[in-house]
């Protein structure tokens, strides 16, 4: 019985190493690009609410910048 349990030691590590995704990606990156993103977010809404036609679609583009960075760039940059 303690045979079988040496043999499949190997093919136990082998299975742990396939259930491993990925190294992740780093804090300080996703932190910088979180706050780059929201921030012109949040400065879009902010512009598009002085309530001129200019200032609304600048304000339109920067939150369509950030939403196509955030759901677009990113996930490319980051993988």
């Amino acid at each position: 019985m303690s045979n079988n349990h040496v043999a499949d030691a190997p093919r136990a590590q082998e299975r742990q190493d396939d259930n491993v995704t990925s190294q992740g990606n780093s804090v300080v990156l996703s932190v910088v690009l979180f706050l780059v993103l929201f921030g012109l977010f949040a400065a879009g809404l902010y512009v598009m609410s002085l309530f001129t036609v200019a200032t609304f679609l600048g304000g339109l583009a920067m939150c369509l910048v950030a939403l196509f960075c955030t759901f677009d760039l990113v996930p490319r940059f980051l993988t």
